[in-house]
């Protein structure tokens, strides 16, 4: 069992209550029409720039991506009671590719048992890994959740702990372990958040390659960036996580996705204000900065060495 996480408890049981009303309702758990299975998932990470090509994938004409984007299905301990029926309602058949995701399908120790679900129901399905320099994605992770309210504790001794969500979220090769073991290499890319904000054309025609689609396809909104971190420091961003925890202002917090496009970017300019330089992220002392990055040194090379690449941008964790 995972050391609990105080963060990462509130975190997870937000993800669990966005879909209470479906499980009150039978009417939303029932089977539709043209319902089936994905065939893409998004398995992570966290804080990793799953929402920008969770909307970019989904302005394809060949692609549905589910809305919500995070349906968090295959983890037993959020929305697994939700059924099969309800989860491949997410989907439509006559799109070519379907596709959802949920960065806690990579959150171990938290979580066992996401990928043979995964394998069991969806086991032709392609396994997009979004990564970003570890220590970057703590921090991003801790914006995150201070800005949410999620996390309450202190920076340094809470991110020197070497189990913590933080740490662990971080070490993407570990968190890929459980699904090197059941799907085959070919059913796995890992694309780097810093790949997707610097060369994104071309990251998205690898992106489409993978999924098997048109890889010529462009659109002039691969230039939105969604859910900046640095927003959840302002005001506008807290005051509506603060809302939206309100009874009569959970339903549009389940809803967002779901609304057509322009008002989804209308809202995201309020509240994230993506066209505003990133807010500096904290700092971590030095002697903290050399313990943290040296937890990564093994698990940076052995996830380089399947990628077939170094990535740029990151720091030296040899």
């Amino acid at each position: 069992m995972a050391t609990p996480d105080p963060a990462d408890e509130a975190m997870c049981a937000r993800a669990r209550e966005r879909y209470s009303a479906d499980r009150k309702s039978r009417f939303r758990r029932r089977r539709k029409r043209h319902a089936q299975m994905p065939s893409l998932i998004i398995i992570g990470g966290l804080k990793c720039g799953t929402t920008s090509i969770h909307h970019y994938l989904g302005l394809h004409p060949e692609i549905q991506m589910s809305k919500p984007k995070e349906l968090n299905f295959f983890v037993e301990e959020l929305n697994w009671d939700l059924g099969l029926d309800w989860y491949a309602s997410r989907f439509d058949s006559r799109f070519k590719v379907r596709g959802e995701s949920s960065p806690h399908y990579t959150n171990l120790p938290r979580f066992h048992g996401v990928a043979g679900r995964i394998h069991e129901h969806c086991p032709d399905a392609r396994l997009l890994y979004m990564v970003r320099d570890p220590i970057k994605r703590i921090l991003s992770h801790w914006v995150h959740a201070t800005g949410a309210g999620y996390e309450t504790r202190e920076l340094v001794p809470t991110l020197s702990e070497p189990d913590s969500s933080y740490i662990n979220r971080s070490k993407y090769w570990m968190q890929l372990q459980p699904y090197l073991e059941r799907f085959d290499r070919s059913q796995i890319e890992l694309i780097t958040q810093e790949e997707l904000q610097t060369e994104r054309e071309q990251t998205m025609r690898k992106a489409f390659v993978f999924a098997g689609v048109d890889e010529t396809f462009k659109s002039e909104q691969f230039e939105r960036e969604w859910e900046k971190s640095g927003a959840k420091e302002g005001d506008k961003y807290q005051f509506m996580e603060k809302l939206i925890k309100l009874p009569g202002f959970r339903s549009f917090d389940r809803n967002f996705d779901r609304l057509p496009e322009p008002l989804r970017w209308r809202v995201e300019k309020l509240v994230h204000d993506p066209e505003k330089p990133p807010a500096p992220k904290p700092k971590l002392p030095d002697d903290l900065f050399e313990t943290v990055r040296s937890r990564f040194g093994e698990d940076v090379a052995a996830l380089q060495k399947f990628a077939g690449r170094e990535f740029a941008g990151w720091h030296d964790y040899s």
